[in-house]
C-alpha cells in the first residue's frame, strides 16, 4: 500500500487558523534547524509555494522526482503538490507561502498552466531574472518583518510582483519538472481534510465526533480511523488543538477577558478551559498573555 502523505497547513501544521498575513514568508533556516535539517513529504490543499534556494546541494523530492541542487535555484510548488527536503547546515535561501484565495483567479489560471501537475524549476544559470525575484524576496522580508501601517498592501504588491516574475520567467524557459505530482487525494486523504475544513469552521461550538462523522458521510468509528491514519491524531485531538490555537492567538492579539476567550475557543467552563491550556504550554492563559505582552 502506498504511503500516505500529510497534507498541512504550514509544514506541521494540521490547522493553522486564518492567517492574519496575506502571505507567509520564513528563512529555510529557521524551520529546517529545528527539524534536524529534514523536512519530510507533505503538501498544501490551499497553498502555493516558492523556495529561493541561494546555496547548492539542496536535496529534495517533488512528485515522484528526486533532485540535488548545484547552483541557486527557484522552486515553485503548487497546491496539492507533494515536496519534501533533506537541506545543508548552512543552507541560505527562503519560503514563501501565499494562499490560493491571495492570488487573482486570471493569475493564478497562468500559473497552473506554467506548474499544475508539475513544480516549475528555475536555475540561475538558466534565469535571466533570477537576481530580480532574489531582490523582491528581499525587498518583502524586510516588509514583512516591518511594522509601517501599509505593510499589508506591501506584502500583496510584493508577492504579486513575485509570482508574476516567476509566470514569466518558466513560459520562457518551459523548464518543468516531468516527474508525477501525484495531486489526487485518495479517498481517505480526502475525508480526512473534508473534516479538518469543518473543524476550522466549527471548532467553537458543541460538536461531537458523531456529528462530524455524519456531515462527512462516514461512520464515527471510521473517521477516527481515517484521523489517526492521515493525520496521526484522533478526532478529538485536533479539535482539542485548533481551540488552543484560537485561544492562543485571543490571548496575544486581543485584551478580551479570558472568559470570553474561553467561550470563543470552544470551552464552556473557563476553569476547565485554564486547565487544558497550563496542560497543553505549561503556563496558564494569564501567564501566556504576560509573555506575550
Amino acid at each position: 500500500m502506498a504511503r500516505l502523505i500529510p497534507t498541512y497547513e504550514l509544514y506541521g501544521e494540521l490547522l493553522s487558523g486564518t492567517l492574519s498575513d496575506p502571505i507567509h514568508l520564513e528563512t529555510i533556516y529557521e524551520r529546517s534547524s529545528k527539524l534536524d535539517w529534514t523536512i519530510r513529504l507533505h503538501r498544501h490543499s490551499r497553498l502555493l509555494q516558492v523556495f529561493l534556494f541561494r546555496t547548492p546541494s539542496v536535496k529534495f523530492r517533488v512528485g515522484d522526482g528526486d533532485h540535488r541542487t548545484s547552483e541557486p535555484l527557484l522552486l515553485v510548488v503548487p497546491p496539492g503538490t507533494p515536496h519534501g527536503f533533506r537541506f545543508p547546515e548552512d543552507v541560505n535561501g527562503d519560503v514563501l507561502t501565499i494562499p490560493i484565495s491571495e492570488i487573482h483567479p486570471p493569475v493564478l489560471d497562468r500559473l497552473r498552466q506554467v506548474t499544475q501537475p508539475f513544480a516549475g524549476f528555475l536555475a540561475q544559470s538558466e534565469t535571466p531574472r533570477f537576481a530580480d525575484v532574489d531582490a523582491l524576496m528581499r525587498q518583502l522580508g524586510a516588509a514583512y518583518h516591518s511594522v509601517g501601517s501599509e505593510r499589508e498592501a506591501l506584502l500583496r504588491a510584493l508577492s504579486h510582483a513575485i509570482v508574476l516574475t516567476l509566470i514569466e520567467e518558466l513560459r520562457r524557459t518551459a523548464h518543468i519538472d516531468a516527474g508525477h505530482a501525484g495531486a489526487e487525494l485518495s479517498r481517505h486523504e480526502a475525508q480526512a481534510q473534508a473534516f479538518c475544513e469543518l473543524v476550522e469552521q466549527r471548532f467553537a461550538e458543541t460538536v461531537t465526533v458523531e456529528d462530524y462523522a455524519r456531515v462527512i458521510g462516514v461512520s464515527a468509528p471510521h473517521l477516527t480511523r481515517i484521523c489517526k491514519r492521515v493525520l496521526g491524531v484522533s478526532p478529538n485531538e485536533l479539535v482539542r488543538r485548533r481551540r488552543m490555537l484560537e485561544a492562543k492567538r485571543l490571548l496575544t492579539y486581543t485584551r478580551l477577558p479570558v472568559l470570553d476567550i474561553a467561550h470563543r475557543a470552544g470551552f464552556g467552563d473557563a476553569a476547565f478551559f485554564s486547565r487544558t491550556f497550563k496542560a497543553t504550554f505549561d503556563v496558564t492563559p494569564s501567564e501566556f498573555r504576560k509573555r506575550s505582552d
